[in-house]
Protein backbone atom coordinates (compact mmCIF):
# COMPACT_ATOMS: atom_id res chain seq x y z
CA UNK A 1 0.00 0.00 0.00
CA UNK A 2 1.23 3.11 -0.35
CA UNK A 3 1.91 5.63 1.92
CA UNK A 4 0.05 8.75 2.43
CA UNK A 5 2.22 11.81 2.15
CA UNK A 6 0.91 14.80 4.11
CA UNK A 7 1.74 18.68 2.50
CA UNK A 8 5.10 20.03 3.66
CA UNK A 9 6.01 21.48 7.08
CA UNK A 10 7.79 24.48 8.35
CA UNK A 11 9.03 22.65 11.69
CA UNK A 12 8.32 19.17 12.89
CA UNK A 13 8.28 18.99 16.33
CA UNK A 14 8.44 15.51 18.03
CA UNK A 15 7.35 14.90 21.20
CA UNK A 16 4.60 16.97 22.52
CA UNK A 17 5.05 17.31 26.37
CA UNK A 18 5.92 20.81 28.09
CA UNK A 19 9.45 21.13 25.72
CA UNK A 20 7.76 20.59 22.66
CA UNK A 21 4.61 23.03 23.18
CA UNK A 22 6.85 25.66 24.17
CA UNK A 23 8.92 25.06 21.60
CA UNK A 24 6.04 25.09 19.14
CA UNK A 25 5.07 28.41 20.56
CA UNK A 26 8.34 29.96 20.66
CA UNK A 27 8.65 29.22 17.02
CA UNK A 28 4.88 30.75 16.00
CA UNK A 29 5.96 33.95 17.46
CA UNK A 30 8.68 34.01 14.95
CA UNK A 31 5.84 33.33 12.16
CA UNK A 32 6.83 29.26 11.38
CA UNK A 33 4.33 27.11 10.70
CA UNK A 34 4.67 24.00 13.37
CA UNK A 35 3.35 20.27 13.23
CA UNK A 36 3.90 18.50 16.83
CA UNK A 37 3.69 14.54 16.65
CA UNK A 38 3.52 12.47 19.51
CA UNK A 39 1.97 8.90 19.71
CA UNK A 40 -0.30 9.85 23.27
CA UNK A 41 -0.53 13.59 23.52
CA UNK A 42 -1.76 14.95 26.84
CA UNK A 43 -2.16 10.90 28.25
CA UNK A 44 0.09 9.89 31.35
CA UNK A 45 3.84 10.86 30.06
CA UNK A 46 5.73 12.84 32.70
CA UNK A 47 4.08 16.02 32.32
CA UNK A 48 1.12 14.59 33.65
CA UNK A 49 2.71 12.64 36.74
CA UNK A 50 5.71 14.69 37.81
CA UNK A 51 6.51 16.97 41.17
CA UNK A 52 4.45 19.80 39.59
CA UNK A 53 6.96 22.31 40.47
CA UNK A 54 8.82 25.10 38.74
CA UNK A 55 11.99 24.48 40.14
CA UNK A 56 14.66 27.28 39.32
CA UNK A 57 16.92 26.06 42.15
CA UNK A 58 17.67 22.96 40.57
CA UNK A 59 21.27 22.96 39.25
CA UNK A 60 22.41 20.62 41.16
CA UNK A 61 23.52 17.78 39.40
CA UNK A 62 22.32 14.25 40.11
CA UNK A 63 25.86 12.89 40.12
CA UNK A 64 27.87 14.74 43.06
CA UNK A 65 31.20 13.00 44.88
CA UNK A 66 28.25 12.49 47.90
CA UNK A 67 26.34 10.67 45.34
CA UNK A 68 29.09 8.62 44.24
CA UNK A 69 30.23 7.56 48.11
CA UNK A 70 26.42 6.51 48.78
CA UNK A 71 25.93 4.65 45.82
CA UNK A 72 26.74 1.02 47.36
CA UNK A 73 24.50 2.09 50.26
CA UNK A 74 21.94 3.47 48.09
CA UNK A 75 21.61 0.55 46.15
CA UNK A 76 22.07 -2.20 48.33
CA UNK A 77 19.08 -0.31 50.36
CA UNK A 78 15.58 -1.26 49.67
CA UNK A 79 14.37 1.59 51.02
CA UNK A 80 17.01 4.19 49.40
CA UNK A 81 15.67 6.91 46.58
CA UNK A 82 18.37 5.21 44.16
CA UNK A 83 17.53 1.93 42.74
CA UNK A 84 19.02 -0.37 39.83
CA UNK A 85 16.70 -3.13 38.06
CA UNK A 86 20.26 -5.38 38.16
CA UNK A 87 19.39 -7.44 34.61
CA UNK A 88 19.49 -3.65 32.78
CA UNK A 89 23.17 -2.78 34.19
CA UNK A 90 24.72 -4.48 30.76
CA UNK A 91 23.03 -1.97 28.81
CA UNK A 92 23.44 0.67 31.92
CA UNK A 93 27.07 0.36 32.64
CA UNK A 94 28.26 3.28 29.76
CA UNK A 95 25.89 5.51 31.28
CA UNK A 96 26.77 4.37 34.98
CA UNK A 97 30.51 5.32 34.05
CA UNK A 98 30.28 8.26 32.13
CA UNK A 99 27.82 9.48 35.77
CA UNK A 100 30.55 8.93 37.85
CA UNK A 101 32.95 11.01 35.55
CA UNK A 102 30.66 13.90 35.65
CA UNK A 103 30.34 13.71 39.55
CA UNK A 104 33.85 14.50 40.14
CA UNK A 105 34.31 18.24 42.15
CA UNK A 106 35.19 20.15 39.10
CA UNK A 107 32.49 18.71 37.24
CA UNK A 108 29.57 19.27 39.40
CA UNK A 109 31.03 23.22 39.63
CA UNK A 110 30.97 23.15 35.90
CA UNK A 111 27.26 21.81 35.68
CA UNK A 112 26.26 23.71 38.46
CA UNK A 113 27.18 26.88 37.23
CA UNK A 114 25.96 25.88 33.73
CA UNK A 115 22.45 25.06 34.71
CA UNK A 116 22.19 27.54 37.00
CA UNK A 117 22.70 30.63 33.84
CA UNK A 118 19.91 28.63 32.24
CA UNK A 119 17.82 28.21 35.11
CA UNK A 120 18.22 31.72 35.68
CA UNK A 121 16.43 32.46 32.61
CA UNK A 122 13.80 29.72 32.70
CA UNK A 123 11.04 32.17 34.42
CA UNK A 124 11.26 35.30 31.74
CA UNK A 125 11.11 32.30 29.04
CA UNK A 126 8.08 30.32 30.28
CA UNK A 127 5.91 33.32 31.53
CA UNK A 128 5.25 34.49 28.75
CA UNK A 129 4.05 31.08 27.30
CA UNK A 130 1.85 30.93 30.67
CA UNK A 131 -0.22 34.33 29.44
CA UNK A 132 -0.40 33.62 26.16
CA UNK A 133 -2.65 30.06 27.04
CA UNK A 134 -4.04 32.22 30.13
CA UNK A 135 -3.01 29.59 32.95
CA UNK A 136 -1.87 31.85 35.15
CA UNK A 137 -4.46 30.49 38.02
CA UNK A 138 -2.44 27.04 37.10
CA UNK A 139 0.87 28.74 39.15
CA UNK A 140 0.91 28.83 42.58
CA UNK A 141 3.92 31.48 43.49
CA UNK A 142 4.72 30.05 47.26
CA UNK A 143 8.23 29.05 47.22
CA UNK A 144 9.20 25.64 48.26
CA UNK A 145 10.62 23.61 51.14
CA UNK A 146 13.17 20.85 51.39
CA UNK A 147 13.55 18.64 54.71
CA UNK A 148 16.57 17.01 55.91
CA UNK A 149 15.71 14.42 58.83
CA UNK A 150 19.15 14.73 60.64
CA UNK A 151 21.54 18.01 61.39
CA UNK A 152 24.28 15.34 59.76
CA UNK A 153 22.03 15.37 56.23
CA UNK A 154 21.61 19.22 56.58
CA UNK A 155 25.73 19.34 57.00
CA UNK A 156 26.00 16.82 53.99
CA UNK A 157 23.88 19.40 51.97
CA UNK A 158 26.27 22.68 52.75
CA UNK A 159 28.45 21.96 49.28
CA UNK A 160 25.15 21.58 46.89
CA UNK A 161 23.84 24.87 49.46
CA UNK A 162 26.90 27.20 48.55
CA UNK A 163 26.75 26.25 45.01
CA UNK A 164 23.28 27.86 44.52
CA UNK A 165 24.50 30.88 46.40
CA UNK A 166 27.24 31.11 44.12
CA UNK A 167 24.75 31.52 41.21
CA UNK A 168 22.36 33.99 42.76
CA UNK A 169 19.70 31.45 43.70
CA UNK A 170 18.79 32.48 46.92
CA UNK A 171 18.02 30.07 49.68
CA UNK A 172 17.16 30.71 53.35
CA UNK A 173 18.17 27.87 55.44
CA UNK A 174 15.40 27.03 58.29
CA UNK A 175 15.14 25.78 61.63
CA UNK A 176 12.75 23.22 62.92
CA UNK A 177 10.72 25.67 64.34
CA UNK A 178 10.60 27.81 61.56
CA UNK A 179 9.32 24.61 59.45
CA UNK A 180 7.17 24.39 61.79
CA UNK A 181 5.06 27.51 61.29
CA UNK A 182 5.56 27.39 57.44
CA UNK A 183 4.09 23.74 57.38
CA UNK A 184 2.11 22.89 60.63
CA UNK A 185 0.40 19.68 59.56
CA UNK A 186 3.67 18.64 58.83
CA UNK A 187 4.79 15.64 61.73
CA UNK A 188 8.23 16.85 63.10
CA UNK A 189 10.19 14.32 62.66
CA UNK A 190 12.83 16.66 60.11
CA UNK A 191 15.30 18.80 61.94
CA UNK A 192 16.31 21.36 59.32
CA UNK A 193 15.28 22.84 55.98
CA UNK A 194 15.62 24.95 53.04
CA UNK A 195 13.62 27.01 51.61
CA UNK A 196 13.37 28.33 48.18
CA UNK A 197 11.27 31.80 47.56
CA UNK A 198 11.61 32.02 43.87
CA UNK A 199 10.15 28.14 43.25
CA UNK A 200 7.00 28.43 41.42
CA UNK A 201 4.27 24.71 41.61
CA UNK A 202 1.59 23.58 38.60
CA UNK A 203 -2.11 23.73 40.35
CA UNK A 204 -2.22 20.91 37.66
CA UNK A 205 0.82 20.17 34.68
CA UNK A 206 -1.52 18.50 32.22
CA UNK A 207 -4.47 21.18 32.28
CA UNK A 208 -1.76 23.90 31.67
CA UNK A 209 -0.04 21.67 28.66
CA UNK A 210 -3.66 21.48 27.16
CA UNK A 211 -4.25 25.30 27.36
CA UNK A 212 -1.06 25.80 25.95
CA UNK A 213 -1.42 23.06 22.92
CA UNK A 214 -4.58 25.05 22.35
CA UNK A 215 -2.81 28.22 21.61
CA UNK A 216 -0.59 26.71 19.28
CA UNK A 217 -3.44 25.12 17.34
CA UNK A 218 -5.59 28.61 17.86
CA UNK A 219 -2.53 30.03 16.19
CA UNK A 220 -2.33 27.85 13.27
CA UNK A 221 -0.18 24.64 14.45
CA UNK A 222 -1.23 20.84 14.48
CA UNK A 223 -0.54 17.91 16.61
CA UNK A 224 -1.03 14.51 14.74
CA UNK A 225 -1.01 11.40 17.04
CA UNK A 226 1.34 9.23 15.55
CA UNK A 227 4.54 7.80 16.38
CA UNK A 228 8.05 8.76 14.79
CA UNK A 229 10.00 6.18 13.42
CA UNK A 230 12.62 8.00 11.81
CA UNK A 231 14.56 11.15 10.15
CA UNK A 232 16.04 11.08 7.10
CA UNK A 233 17.38 13.56 4.89
CA UNK A 234 15.81 14.02 1.36
CA UNK A 235 16.83 17.04 -0.13
CA UNK A 236 19.06 19.52 0.51
CA UNK A 237 16.89 21.60 1.84
CA UNK A 238 13.83 18.79 3.08
CA UNK A 239 13.62 16.19 6.17
CA UNK A 240 11.46 13.60 5.65
CA UNK A 241 9.26 12.30 9.21
CA UNK A 242 8.34 8.66 9.18
CA UNK A 243 5.61 7.90 10.98
CA UNK A 244 3.44 4.44 11.32
CA UNK A 245 1.76 4.17 8.00
CA UNK A 246 2.39 8.08 6.82
CA UNK A 247 5.16 10.53 6.61
CA UNK A 248 6.06 14.37 6.94
CA UNK A 249 7.50 16.64 4.82
CA UNK A 250 10.04 19.26 6.85
CA UNK A 251 12.03 21.71 6.42
CA UNK A 252 13.25 22.05 10.12
CA UNK A 253 12.61 18.89 12.79
CA UNK A 254 13.24 19.03 16.47
CA UNK A 255 13.51 16.15 18.80
CA UNK A 256 11.88 16.80 21.55
CA UNK A 257 11.02 13.35 22.88
CA UNK A 258 11.79 12.65 26.17
CA UNK A 259 13.32 9.68 27.20
CA UNK A 260 12.64 8.14 23.75
CA UNK A 261 14.41 10.53 22.35
CA UNK A 262 17.75 8.51 21.79
CA UNK A 263 16.79 6.45 19.06
CA UNK A 264 16.00 9.09 16.62
CA UNK A 265 19.48 11.00 17.21
CA UNK A 266 21.00 7.86 16.79
CA UNK A 267 19.43 7.58 13.14
CA UNK A 268 20.71 11.04 12.35
CA UNK A 269 24.56 10.03 13.38
CA UNK A 270 24.55 11.60 16.87
CA UNK A 271 25.55 9.18 19.71
CA UNK A 272 23.74 10.37 23.09
CA UNK A 273 24.63 8.47 26.19
CA UNK A 274 20.46 9.21 26.90
CA UNK A 275 19.04 6.83 29.21
CA UNK A 276 16.06 6.88 31.66
CA UNK A 277 15.16 7.32 35.25
CA UNK A 278 11.40 5.95 36.00
CA UNK A 279 9.63 8.45 38.58
CA UNK A 280 6.67 7.33 40.18
CA UNK A 281 4.01 9.15 42.47
CA UNK A 282 0.72 8.88 44.29
CA UNK A 283 -2.60 10.55 44.99
CA UNK A 284 -4.66 11.32 47.58
CA UNK A 285 -7.38 13.13 46.41
CA UNK A 286 -9.27 16.26 48.73
CA UNK A 287 -5.87 16.06 50.78
CA UNK A 288 -4.44 19.40 49.45
CA UNK A 289 -5.08 21.33 52.18
CA UNK A 290 -2.65 19.37 54.63
CA UNK A 291 0.32 21.74 52.83
CA UNK A 292 0.70 25.33 51.06
CA UNK A 293 3.03 24.57 48.97
CA UNK A 294 5.97 21.69 47.41
CA UNK A 295 7.85 20.09 50.34
CA UNK A 296 10.31 17.83 49.16
CA UNK A 297 12.25 15.39 51.40
CA UNK A 298 16.13 14.35 51.40
CA UNK A 299 15.83 11.23 53.16
CA UNK A 300 14.04 9.45 50.57
CA UNK A 301 14.32 11.75 47.55
CA UNK A 302 10.42 12.59 46.62
CA UNK A 303 8.54 15.73 47.04
CA UNK A 304 4.56 16.32 48.29
CA UNK A 305 2.97 19.13 46.31
CA UNK A 306 -1.10 20.35 46.75
CA UNK A 307 -2.75 20.38 43.43
CA UNK A 308 -5.96 21.22 42.58
CA UNK A 309 -7.38 17.75 43.15
CA UNK A 310 -5.53 16.38 45.81
CA UNK A 311 -1.99 16.01 47.18
CA UNK A 312 0.75 14.22 45.23
CA UNK A 313 3.99 12.43 46.41
CA UNK A 314 6.09 12.00 43.82
CA UNK A 315 9.69 10.93 43.62
CA UNK A 316 12.95 8.52 43.72
CA UNK A 317 14.86 7.63 40.62
CA UNK A 318 14.83 3.82 39.33
CA UNK A 319 17.16 3.12 36.07
CA UNK A 320 15.52 0.12 34.72
CA UNK A 321 15.21 1.41 30.55
CA UNK A 322 12.18 1.88 29.42
CA UNK A 323 10.19 -1.82 29.32
CA UNK A 324 10.29 -1.99 33.16
CA UNK A 325 7.01 -2.27 34.66
CA UNK A 326 5.65 -0.43 37.77
CA UNK A 327 7.82 -1.80 40.99
CA UNK A 328 5.23 -1.76 43.74
CA UNK A 329 8.46 -1.37 46.64
CA UNK A 330 9.18 1.78 44.84
CA UNK A 331 5.44 2.95 45.40
CA UNK A 332 5.02 1.53 49.00
CA UNK A 333 8.72 3.27 49.68
CA UNK A 334 6.59 6.77 48.71
CA UNK A 335 3.59 5.82 50.48
CA UNK A 336 5.10 4.65 53.51
CA UNK A 337 6.97 7.89 53.81
CA UNK A 338 4.09 10.09 53.00
CA UNK A 339 2.72 8.55 56.14
CA UNK A 340 5.49 9.40 58.58
CA UNK A 341 5.07 12.83 57.61
CA UNK A 342 1.74 13.59 57.07
CA UNK A 343 -0.10 10.54 59.28
CA UNK A 344 -3.40 11.84 59.31
CA UNK A 345 -3.52 10.64 55.30
CA UNK A 346 -5.83 7.77 54.37
CA UNK A 347 -4.43 5.39 51.78
CA UNK A 348 -3.88 6.86 48.19
CA UNK A 349 -6.23 6.75 45.53
CA UNK A 350 -4.55 6.14 42.31
CA UNK A 351 -0.65 5.31 41.01
CA UNK A 352 1.34 6.56 38.43
CA UNK A 353 4.78 5.29 36.80
CA UNK A 354 6.83 7.34 33.66
CA UNK A 355 10.00 7.79 32.19
CA UNK A 356 12.43 10.81 32.28
CA UNK A 357 14.96 11.34 30.46
CA UNK A 358 18.18 11.10 32.22
CA UNK A 359 21.65 12.63 31.26
CA UNK A 360 24.74 11.25 32.76
CA UNK A 361 25.99 14.99 33.41
CA UNK A 362 22.56 15.67 34.46
CA UNK A 363 22.33 18.79 31.58
CA UNK A 364 20.30 18.65 28.82
CA UNK A 365 20.70 18.36 25.12
CA UNK A 366 19.60 21.44 23.34
CA UNK A 367 21.04 22.56 19.97
CA UNK A 368 21.78 21.70 16.51
CA UNK A 369 22.31 17.93 15.34
CA UNK A 370 26.27 17.42 14.75
CA UNK A 371 25.34 15.31 11.65
CA UNK A 372 22.33 17.43 9.96
CA UNK A 373 22.10 21.38 10.59
CA UNK A 374 18.03 21.10 10.13
CA UNK A 375 17.99 18.74 13.04
CA UNK A 376 17.72 20.32 16.42
CA UNK A 377 17.83 18.62 19.47
CA UNK A 378 15.59 19.41 22.94
CA UNK A 379 15.17 16.80 25.41
CA UNK A 380 17.76 15.43 28.31
CA UNK A 381 15.93 17.73 31.15
CA UNK A 382 15.83 14.92 33.76
CA UNK A 383 13.78 16.33 36.60
CA UNK A 384 13.49 19.73 35.34
CA UNK A 385 11.85 19.49 32.33
CA UNK A 386 8.47 21.67 33.05
CA UNK A 387 11.29 24.55 34.10
CA UNK A 388 13.53 24.29 31.19
CA UNK A 389 10.52 24.31 28.67
CA UNK A 390 10.38 27.93 27.77
CA UNK A 391 13.81 28.43 27.49
CA UNK A 392 14.72 25.77 25.66
CA UNK A 393 11.98 26.75 22.79
CA UNK A 394 13.17 30.35 22.85
CA UNK A 395 16.72 28.86 22.11
CA UNK A 396 15.75 26.39 19.19
CA UNK A 397 13.62 28.84 17.88
CA UNK A 398 16.59 31.37 18.24
CA UNK A 399 18.89 28.96 16.01
CA UNK A 400 16.17 27.90 13.50
CA UNK A 401 15.62 31.88 13.18
CA UNK A 402 19.59 31.94 11.94
CA UNK A 403 20.04 33.88 15.11
CA UNK A 404 22.53 33.97 17.79
CA UNK A 405 20.97 32.62 21.38
CA UNK A 406 20.39 34.65 23.80
CA UNK A 407 22.58 32.50 26.04
CA UNK A 408 25.89 31.08 25.28
CA UNK A 409 24.44 27.19 25.13
CA UNK A 410 27.70 25.67 23.95
CA UNK A 411 27.65 23.28 27.33
CA UNK A 412 24.45 21.66 26.19
CA UNK A 413 25.29 20.90 22.78
CA UNK A 414 24.88 17.14 21.46
CA UNK A 415 29.15 17.62 20.63
CA UNK A 416 30.15 17.35 23.94
CA UNK A 417 30.01 13.07 23.50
Amino acid sequence: MKEACVESQDVVIIGAGFVGIATAMWLQKSGHKVTLVDPEPFMEGAYFGNACTIATYANIPVGTPSTIKQIPKLLFNPNSPLSINWGYLPWLTPWLLRFAWASQPSKVAYIGHQLGVLLSHALGALEPLIDEAQGHDLVRKNGTLYLYGSEAGFVKAKPDIELRRRHGIPVTELTKAEIGDLEPHLKPIYERGLFFENAQQLLSPVDLLQRMAKSVIANGGEIITNKALGIERISADKLKVQLQGSSLLADKVVVAAGAWSKSLAQQIGDAVPLDTEQGYHVMYKGAQQLLNRPVGWADVGFYMTPMNDGLRAAGTVELAGLNNPANPRRLKLIADTVKTLLPQLPTHDSEWTGFRPSMPDSMPVIGQSSKDTGVYYAFGHGHIGVTLSGITGKLISELIDGKSPSIDISAFGVQRF
